[in-house]
């Protein structure tokens, strides 16, 4: 399993919902994050992005980087950044049923 973190500009967060929602990806979380990178801009010590953590199969973190890549890039400065991790493990709380966890 793997944990794909994108962080992009708030313009391109409908898109990649939507194309993420058409091939079946339903979970995920997304959060307003604030923060600084390489292209500091003059009048404003942070940007504003949204950050997207999503949980998927290792047959699925292809086509969901792509997804996002494909609709988080705008050729400029600060598009963002995206992250994959190989996880452990993971456990829902509710039904405390163990996906992809070794025994």
């Amino acid at each position: 399993m793997k944990l794909i973190t994108a962080i992009v500009r708030t313009m391109g967060l409908e898109a990649i919902v939507k194309s993420l929602e058409q091939a079946g990806i339903r979970g995920m979380t997304i959060s307003e994050v604030k923060g600084t990178g390489e292209q500091v801009q003059l009048f404003k010590p942070y940007t504003i992005h949204n950050r997207i953590d999503i949980f998927v199969p290792d047959a699925k973190a292809d086509e969901v980087s792509r997804i996002i890549l494909d609709h988080a890039s705008a050729g400029m400065a600060g598009d963002g950044l995206l992250a994959v991790q190989a996880v452990e493990c993971v456990i829902k709380i509710r039904t405390k049923e163990k996906i992809e966890c070794p025994l």
